[in-house]
């Protein structure tokens, strides 16, 4: 009944709303169950393998398996229904799906129903909202707790009560939990009452807002945040700075050159003019809450320099690359749109005031600028289906155009790194461009396939075979390199992973077989079988030879015939069905 009442006073909020959440939805679940499992996502994976509930619980790996939580997960998906692509991903999934509905709802009493509507629409269509809730980290879920919780903190401002004070407590503990640099974040809000008390009393004027919490109830809250992180992480960040916390932290060196890249990535377009909007509209939108809602409007402009100060203070590794920065800072991309839509719809009101702007074409123009982000994102070039890869840094790292003419170079490569892994289209084996031409759309089997994304070339043929892609392993591959204690590297293979699992029964995914299980290829509808015996240009430089390549081949050869093509890279079989 009550939503049906807010419907009949604002249809306009209620469709809108209800557009962004299907917008959202589709963008986080179109081809999803499609993807390959890959790169980072199998640092907490490989890190749970062998360890007891405790152990995860009080430990984690710097790098890679830095999330408690999502840690825990995946040992109880391993001990009950199994390890697969979707329940792997899917507390992403869900923070992503909740940021789009809950961070609207929650924004309305703050910033008004108009401002809302863009907002909502907005966080549909972000491509690092997007992109980070379609793969098993913890982004989307930082994202999320840590945008509600500064929402519970300016609500708990502007009305008081126990609920939004919990709240703000328990999402700010939550946010933290899943990576502890969103403790910036979270602080945000308090150092924002401190400040606004001490410029209170040096103007000797009232509280910033009547009716407010104390000072003392603020230390309260701090008080239950800071015990509820000490009994949820401490023990962990103890053994982690005792072993491998300074490989990351006090690591790195941060880059003018990455700012244009965290530019792009905030506003989800490569295209200059509407990045210059966006911000633009940013700046109008702080200006805009400064002014309406004082202690709002300073919080969320304060966490930009808190964030880079933070950022200068810890120097994370690979700090000088514009995915990595904004990883860390993933709360301020909603906080970005929050000012987004305010700026959006304060030009909307003066152009409305001094041209007579009628509310239709109001809502038109705002549409149309939020269109033309997402239509010159990334989005659009990564939803091409077959696309078995659309978390792979090519897509994700940059938001222009694609120059397919050379493959992925990521900028998380060390200044020192030499070899050339970067492919031609020209190095590329034939056999793709003619399995284009054939009619049919069977998926293919590719193997090997290295975890990281800057040695990972399969997303690159994909573009040219423009078939579905599987990706198979093999059980019995022991490498002297690849794996340490508690940590992956990008020339790791996903076989030296999946050779650790006492219980194969536990591998239930979808997109990656077994090679010996032809049964499981055939009921898949596998038709090519492709061995890479070595991969163009120097990425078979990074990673040592597979010792299984030639018992494989030798056992499809026998169990399929001669190779249906070969040459000097691929080696490729036939899969009679």
């Amino acid at each position: 009944m009550k939503l049906l009442r807010r419907w009949k006073q604002e249809p306009a909020f209620i469709l809108t709303l209800a557009v962004a959440l299907l917008a959202g939805l589709w963008l986080r679940c179109y081809l999803l169950m499609d993807q390959v499992y890959a790169d980072d996502e199998w640092h907490g994976l490989y890190y749970v393998i062998g360890k007891s509930p405790f152990w995860l619980l009080t430990h984690f790996s710097i790098p890679g398996a830095t999330c408690i939580p999502l840690n825990f997960y995946a040992w109880v998906l391993g001990a009950t229904t199994g390890w697969s692509e979707l329940w792997l991903r899917l507390p992403s999934l869900i923070c992503g799906i909740l940021c789009v509905v809950i961070g609207p709802l929650l924004a309305r009493e703050l910033i008004g129903s108009r401002r809302t509507m863009w907002l909502g629409l907005l966080l549909g269509i972000a491509p690092v909202l997007v992109f980070y809730s379609r793969v098993c980290r913890p982004y989307s879920a930082v994202a999320f707790t840590g945008f509600v919780a500064l929402l519970f903190a300016a609500r708990w401002l502007r009305s008081g009560g126990l609920r939004p004070a919990l709240l703000f407590a328990v999402a700010g503990v939550v946010a933290v939990y899943f990576h502890l640099f969103a403790a910036v974040t979270v602080a945000a809000p308090m150092m924002m009452v401190l400040g606004f008390l001490a410029w209170s009393r040096w103007r000797r004027g009232g509280p910033p807002v009547a009716g407010g919490p104390s000072f003392r109830q603020w230390l309260m809250v701090a008080l239950v945040f800071v015990v509820g992180i000490a009994v949820l992480v401490l023990p962990a960040l103890i053994h982690s700075i005792q072993s491998t916390f300074f490989t990351i932290a006090l690591a790195g060196h941060l880059s003018r050159q990455s700012l244009p890249g965290v530019v792009e990535l905030f506003s989800g377009t490569g295209q200059p003019v509407l990045q210059a909007l966006f911000w633009l509209l940013l700046v109008v939108g702080a200006v805009d809450q400064c002014r309406r809602n004082p202690w709002f409007g300073w919080m969320l402009v304060s966490l930009y320099p808190l964030h880079a100060f933070a950022l200068a203070l810890a120097r994370p590794d690979c700090a000088q690359s514009a995915i990595v920065l904004t990883r860390y800072c993933i709360p301020l991309v909603p906080v970005s749109l929050v000012l987004v839509a305010c700026g959006l719809q304060t030009v909307l009101e003066f152009l409305a005031a001094h041209a007579n702007l009628k509310p239709v074409l109001q809502t038109m123009a705002a549409v149309a600028i939020i269109s033309a982000l997402a239509l010159t994102g990334p989005l659009p070039q990564c939803y091409l289906p077959p696309n078995n890869f659309t978390n792979h840094g090519a897509y994700q790292h940059h938001y222009g155009a694609i120059d397919w003419r050379y493959s992925f170079k990521s900028g998380l490569t060390p200044a020192d790194f030499t070899l050339n892994t970067v492919l031609r289209a020209d190095e590329v084996s034939p056999f793709y461009a003619s399995l284009a031409r054939q009619p049919g759309d069977h998926p293919i089997l590719e193997y090997p396939m290295m975890i990281g994304d800057h040695f990972n070339p399969l997303y690159y043929y994909q573009y040219f075979h423009r078939r579905p892609v599987l990706v198979g392993y093999a059980l019995d591959v022991s490498l002297p390199r690849g794996l340490a204690a508690g940590n992956i590297y990008g020339n790791t293979y996903i076989d030296q992973v999946l050779s650790l699992v006492d219980q194969p029964s536990k591998l239930r995914f979808r997109n990656l077989l077994s090679m010996d299980d032809l049964a499981a290829m055939r009921r898949h509808g596998v038709e090519y079988v492709v061995l890479h015996k070595s991969f163009e240009a120097q990425l078979t430089g990074v990673a040592l030879p597979l010792p299984d390549l030639k018992r494989l081949y030798d056992f499809y050869q026998t169990s399929l015939g001669k190779p249906f093509y070969e040459d000097d890279h691929v080696a490729v079989f036939h899969l009679q069905n």
